[in-house]
């Protein structure tokens, strides 16, 4: 069995397996509970069909981990008291059977859309293709990884910095010091490139890389956790694993891979358990604590034997807590199920979108007194004037808002029609060149779960596309300070 089927094998089992593993759920949500399993045979058939098999697995990783984890949020509720239960049950008062039922009809109906628009397309035939230039040399810099490129790396890791606690109360009040580089340059890409690099150097028939690429990310990982990030590391290994079953899904299963998989069901307490550590630092980091406060709390949620250790008292707290994040679908119930209270259109549109990103892309703003996107969700579904949300709007979200529930699915048959079509080359170019997979893997995860233009294009175009500039000239700038004997040369990295 190869690691595509499976994968497809584990969504049709998950499905089939629904109404067993959470009976109660099915009877208070029948209609959701069959869409839900509706789901998981059509992401099976996607992922057994192998067509543009690298967004299918994104895909399949974003429905699972926000739609289908969702019967099982409140797994550890009764081993809660009374005022934690209040707590959980008032962050989700927006689940009911009625408004489930909608939005999960209307995953499966773009589900079904995408799977017909792959079917239908005739792939193009495939030529010869080489990756956009900077992400031959990006590829270039990481996989050679001299001592110039250690030298950028560290100096762009100190100027970029930016302590927690700033960052925080930044959110809070809607001011802060002003960012390196006006916040152009995003180090984590650079960080996950090197992963990236990595991870494909593990291929046979490619040159090897050095272990130390994978540094740069775990040290990240533990600065973000250590910041409050509950993702940090999660983000870390799902990265890893979705690009890794990519690179390696036409593979036959061997003892290698299942101690791989092992592995990493060896490390999930690991990652759980740092999210429960940067859950229980945010308040000290909210209050602007100082550095050596957060991390002498950070350290002491690392004595699991301690009982007074508030992260082992309020465990079960914590897990429900992250399994609702972890399954936040509070936006696409309130969008799906028009409870707006300000009209959507007039200020979430197009033209109005455009103007946003202008603002976010620019010193200053061009277009003044506009509500960014980070405060609209607020404005509309609850009339409040908030600094910062982090709610995901969702693709599903914008579609319905931009073309209403019927239409939306004639909407992603065209997208899918167009992806079926020119995904072979697409598809050759993530597997040749991991800094053009890292840029896309993250501009198509955050269009799934963000779905909006106003993330998307700085933060997912603008922002990579500089800092792998920033970097190629740095170290094309450190290789005239410091003249090695044979410059570098953009490559493919296997083919080198």
């Amino acid at each position: 069995m190869t690691i595509r089927a499976l994968a497809a094998a584990f969504f049709l089992l998950y499905g089939l397996l629904l109404p067993v593993a959470a009976p109660a759920f099915m009877e208070a949500n029948f209609f959701a509970t069959q869409a839900m399993m509706g789901s998981c045979l059509v992401i099976s058939v996607l992922l057994w069909s192998g067509r543009a098999l690298l967004l299918n697995i994104l895909i399949a990783f974003y429905v699972f981990k926000v739609y289908l984890t969702r019967p099982y949020v409140d797994v550890f509720l009764p081993k809660l008291n009374s005022g934690q239960i209040n707590y959980i049950n008032a962050n989700n008062a927006f689940f009911n059977p009625s408004d489930a039922a909608v939005v999960y009809l209307s995953l499966l109906s773009l589900l079904l859309a995408w799977l017909f628009g792959l079917l239908i397309a005739q792939p193009k035939k495939t030529r010869v293709v080489t990756p956009p230039w900077i992400f031959r040399w990006m590829d270039q810099i990481v996989s050679t990884a001299n001592f110039r490129f250690w030298l950028v790396l560290i100096l762009l890791g100190v100027l970029t910095y930016r302590a927690p606690t700033e960052s925080w109360q930044g959110l809070a009040t809607g001011e802060g010091s002003p960012l390196f580089a006006f916040g152009l340059l995003n180090m984590e890409t650079i960080y996950f490139a090197c992963l990236a690099v990595f991870l494909v150097s593990r291929q046979p028939g490619v040159r090897k890389a050095s272990p130390i690429l994978v540094v740069p990310i775990l040290v990240s990982a533990v600065l973000g956790t250590a910041g409050g990030g509950r993702g940090a590391l999660f983000n870390v290994m799902i990265f890893t694993f979705l690009y890794w079953i990519y690179l390696n899904s036409g593979k036959r299963i061997g003892t290698r891979d299942l101690k791989r998989i092992i592995v990493l069901i060896l490390l999930m307490p690991i990652v759980i358990f740092s999210g429960l550590s940067a859950q229980l630092i945010r308040p000290l980091l909210r209050t602007g604590a100082d550095a050596g406060i957060v991390w002498g709390a950070v350290l002491a949620s690392l004595d699991v034997f301690n009982p007074d250790n508030p992260l082992v008292t309020t465990v079960y707290f914590g897990l429900t807590e992250l399994l609702h994040r972890v399954s936040n679908l509070q936006a696409q119930f309130l969008i799906m199920n028009d409870h707006f209270i300000n009209i959507p259109w007039e200020s979430y549109n197009p033209l109005q979108s455009m103007m946003r990103t202008m603002n976010d892309l620019v010193p200053g703003e061009l277009f003044p007194n506009m509500l960014g996107i980070n405060q609209l969700f607020h404005h509309i579904y609850f009339n409040e004037g908030v600094t910062y949300s982090s709610h995901m709007w969702s693709i599903q979200g914008t579609l319905y808002l931009y073309f209403g529930l019927w239409l939306s699915p004639v909407i992603v048959v065209l997208m899918a029609y167009a992806v079926g079509r020119y995904y072979p080359q697409w598809g050759h170019l993530a597997k040749i060149s991991p800094t053009f997979a890292l840029f896309w893997i993250f501009l198509v995860n955050d269009l799934i779960e963000n779905g909006t233009v106003e993330r998307i294009i700085p933060v997912d175009v603008v922002r990579p596309l500089t800092t792998f500039l920033g970097v190629i000239l740095l170290v094309k700038l450190a290789d005239m300070l410091f003249p090695a004997k044979r410059r570098l040369k953009p490559a493919l990295l296997n083919t080198s």
